[in-house]
């Protein structure tokens, strides 16, 4: 890495809101390794992209310094990242199996349950990485996240919604804060349970940082089996994590969803609804480790000309 006091970092992103969760939780860890300076260019508005390498190719105007990393995650940003290191330098780290030969970048991190083989510039993670909220927890405060429909997974309205009734039942002396997502059936909200410990948001009708400023406060976090970001993020977020199961459209197939939760609970991460709905007697304290503190500090170990001390224990938790 070239020695010189801000690290420039490329974040590419294709507008979709996991892919862009995984960069910005793998650059905010960064950010507390060594002082970045973070350029954002969105693969939908190419024409930004190319009037940056043009000048740099040609040595002529450019708005921003040439990267020493190279972030994205999401297949359309794959060719531009590539493009960028070959006209500007940098190292390019992708957060996904790539769509591409591994070997043409220079360091990817694929999630343990897409059965990647791990190579040297390939690290296997523990899910997706993605954002650490980090908040006071209030052990009143409960979080019931709901996803939707999935090429794996069966959505049913009433059996989410009377699980959702169960979780309340079970624990009267916390407030569950209901969210739905893009993903849930429209008027989802009907079928819920009208319950004084039951509040329900519409996805529609909050802020882009309500659920992440949600999940930092919440001490008990439910997550539908379908939304393994989410579970993630409730997991990095310091809470007890509980899955509602959903019925799997395939039950002799495995698939990525299930491999992942099978092995989180086996460690004690997460709680599954068919073992009961009394989550806060049912799980050790959380202990599970931020994957992007960790991936931030092997990214520092390998490319930094002066990693931290910090580096090195978040790359070997």
């Amino acid at each position: 890495m070239r020695g010189r006091r801000r690290v420039v970092v490329w974040k590419f992103t294709d507008g979709k809101a996991g892919h862009e969760k995984q960069s910005l939780g793998l650059v905010q860890a960064l950010t507390q390794l060594a002082p970045l300076e973070v350029h954002v260019f969105d693969v939908r508005f190419m024409p930004v992209l190319w009037r940056q390498l043009r000048g740099h190719a040609l040595h002529g105007e450019v708005d921003v310094p040439i990267p020493d990393l190279i972030i994205g995650a999401g297949t359309r940003t794959h060719l531009p990242m590539l493009l960028s290191r070959l006209i500007c330098g940098g190292k390019v780290i992708v957060l996904m199996k790539p769509s591409l030969p591994h070997r043409l970048f220079d360091l990817v991190f694929v999630p343990r349950h897409d059965r990647c083989l791990r190579k040297g510039n390939i690290v296997e993670t523990r899910g997706v990485i993605c954002p650490q909220a980090e908040a006071e927890k209030r052990d009143s405060a409960g979080l019931i996240l709901l996803g939707g429909a999935n090429r794996h997974l069966e959505w049913r309205s009433e059996d989410i919604a009377w699980q959702v009734e169960r979780i309340a039942s079970a624990a009267p002396d916390i407030t569950w804060r209901v969210c739905d997502s893009r993903r849930t059936p429209a008027g989802f909200g009907a079928a819920l349970p009208r319950l004084a410990n039951v509040d329900y948001r519409h996805w529609r009708d909050v802020a882009s940082d309500f659920v992440a400023n949600e999940l930092a406060a919440a001490r008990y976090v439910w997550v539908t089996a379908d939304s393994a970001s989410m579970l993630y993020e409730a997991l990095s977020a310091g809470a007890a994590v509980g899955v509602i199961v959903l019925k799997r459209k395939r039950p002799r197939r495995s698939d990525k969803l299930s491999r992942g939760i099978r092995l989180l609970t086996m460690q004690g991460h997460v709680y599954l609804s068919s073992d009961g709905y009394r989550l806060q007697d049912s799980l050790a304290p959380p202990h599970f480790f931020s994957e992007a503190r960790r991936c931030a500090g092997i990214v520092a170990q390998r490319f930094f000309k002066q990693p931290t001390a910090a580096a090195k224990r978040w790359r070997l938790a």
